[in-house]
């Protein structure tokens, strides 16, 4: 990053967090030295104060700009670490942004290097859409199809990645001073939102989402993948198919379309589940303006620039977890999700256990129809948060999807009950699971891994015997404790050992005295009484460190 920028960007920084009230983040730091010369903290009165922490932390992001804001969006998913209060705050921040002004025509030009006259018969001057990242413009190709343009921001990259570096700062300086920050694991936080900001900027990336779930989907009609148009794309142009439909959760328009709304909410649902639990690669933001019905009657999802992925080793340890939830083995889900953690800090287990006997016991003692999802999430995300387990991100993403396709189930039918309508696919998919072909496949992989651990034993078993004979096996292993323990040992030995030179000292001093060993001083030993001087001094020393010790 260019180093002037990055100045002059925490000094902005620092000048918003002031303003807000902040300042105690900008003392504890060396931070003020980036600041211009002459720089004069910004003026405020008490009226900002009486805002509330939380709301001007809201100002601070959008203050702030788009980085921020989609930061400020991610910890909205985050009930598990931050109060209901500051959540309800951060729903609050917007995606909007005015949009940039740009020649369409010369943008494409200049990052396709195409003549655009000669692919598109017209292109809107004007965005149709603006958000932090890109914005969006309609086009008709020369064959007369219709299409969006999403076209990055010019210097949004540069924005971003500047932005981030400054977060990373900030999250060490907050992790440093602050208990809160530490417990949930800022740094962390921040290095997963970097990740999910890197995909985001990538429209190639997003290019390549699109045709995986096109792929994903090729079995099912009643899903549509919109095209897109290789040629006319990349890493900073996005061309594809424009779709004609609403949005999913508008019933009157389901009902027009010849549709009934309670098939359309169990289809979501369905859809939802086979991305989660078959493909692993789902839509990370499933909101109505992302999900869209066709006049033919077919959904349609937008926007892939977000999608959860979920690795192979995380789907079986996932499927695991909802295995041991319907089996209402509490036991087995901590151990499963100790695996899938990435951080965990669980300092009573039985407690632990507890808490998810309590949503065993909120299932079996509610009616199918008063089971509510969100209900659930929460507890789920509660108990993750008391015994501080992080987790992958792609849960958070599964747990926020969750919520939102409960959500626009119940505006489709009210009398919806979401466990219920999971019950057929989730039976469908145990017998896939479980089918005699999957079981064959699955032995087979477990008795490859096994007759190769067993082919390489003989040699593990050669070398091992070698160590032994030539005296150079070694154990390392580490006691949790033993060293507080050693220091505490060593503390005692060492005051043990001036305990004998005082108590020596003092006989010895004694003897002198008296004996009236000369020289003498005012009849008495001179050396005896440097002996006593010495004693007592040592003496006093081992007190204070005693109750300085015990303070």
């Amino acid at each position: 990053m260019n180093q002037i920028r990055k100045i002059k960007r925490i000094g902005s920084v620092i000048s918003i967090l002031s303003k807000y009230g902040f300042d105690d983040i900008i003392a504890r730091t060396s931070a003020q030295k980036f600041l211009p010369k002459g720089f004069v903290r910004s003026k405020r009165g008490e009226e900002i104060f009486k805002l509330g922490v939380y709301k001007r932390v809201r100002l601070v992001l959008e203050e702030l700009g788009p980085t921020y804001v989609k930061l400020g969006q991610m910890f909205s998913n985050r009930e598990d670490i931050l109060p209901p209060e500051m959540i309800a705050e951060l729903a609050e921040l917007q995606d909007n942004v005015p949009p940039e002004e740009l020649d369409i025509y010369q943008k494409l030009s200049d990052e396709l290097l195409i003549d655009p006259k000669e692919h598109f018969e017209y292109i809107n001057p004007t965005p149709i859409a603006s958000a932090s990242i890109s914005q969006v413009y309609m086009a008709r190709l020369i064959n007369g199809e219709k299409v969006v343009i999403k076209v990055k921001r010019s210097t949004i990259d540069e924005i971003i990645r500047s932005d981030i570096m400054i977060m990373k700062d900030l999250a060490s300086i907050l992790e440093k001073n602050y208990d809160a920050a530490r417990r949930m694991s800022l740094k962390q936080l921040i290095n997963s939102f970097e990740n999910n900001m890197n995909r985001e900027l990538s429209l190639t990336n997003e290019f390549h989402n699109i045709e995986k779930f096109r792929k994903n989907f090729d079995s099912r009609p009643e899903v549509y993948v919109p095209e897109t148009y290789k040629d006319l794309s990349n890493n900073n142009v996005l061309t594809m198919e424009f779709i004609d439909g609403f949005k999913v959760n508008n019933k009157e328009k389901i009902i027009e379309n010849g549709m009934l709304p309670k098939d359309v909410a169990q289809l979501g649902i369905v859809l939802f589940m086979k991305m989660v639990l078959e493909d692993g690669f789902f839509h990370a933001d499933p909101h109505p303006g992302n999900v869209f019905i066709m006049t033919n009657q077919k959904v349609c999802f937008i926007d892939f620039g977000s999608m959860g992925q979920i690795m192979k080793g995380d789907m079986e340890l996932l499927e695991g977890i909802i295995e041991s939830f319907l089996m209402q083995d509490a036991k087995k889900i901590i151990r499963l999700t100790k695996r899938l953690a990435i951080e965990y800090h669980i300092e009573d287990e039985k407690t632990l256990e507890r808490d998810i006997y309590d949503i065993f016991h909120m299932l079996e003692h509610s009616s199918l129809n008063e089971i509510n999802v969100n209900d659930i999430v929460a507890k789920i995300k509660s108990i993750m948060a008391n015994n501080r387990v992080l987790m992958p991100e792609f849960i958070y993403l599964l747990l926020r999807g969750i919520s939102i396709i409960e959500g626009i189930g119940k505006q489709l039918d009210p009398d919806l009950n979401v466990m219920e309508s999971m019950r057929p696919y989730a039976n469908e998919l145990a017998l896939k699971k479980y089918g005699p072909k999957q079981i064959a496949q699955k032995s087979i992989k477990h008795l490859k891994i096994l007759a190769s651990n067993l082919q390489n034993l003989p040699d593990d078993l050669t070398m091992l015997l070698e160590k032994i004979k030539d005296d150079k096996l070694k154990v390392n292993f580490e006691v949790e404790g033993l060293e507080d323990m050693r220091k505490t040992l060593q503390n005692a030995s060492n005051r043990l050992t001036y305990a004998i030179i005082i108590a020596a000292l003092s006989i010895g001093s004694s003897i002198l005295m008296m004996a009236k060993i000369p020289p003498l001083f005012f009849g008495n030993s001179f050396l005896g009484l440097i002996g006593f001087l010495i004693s007592g001094i040592l003496g006093i020393a081992i007190i204070y460190s005693i109750w300085k010790k015990d303070k």
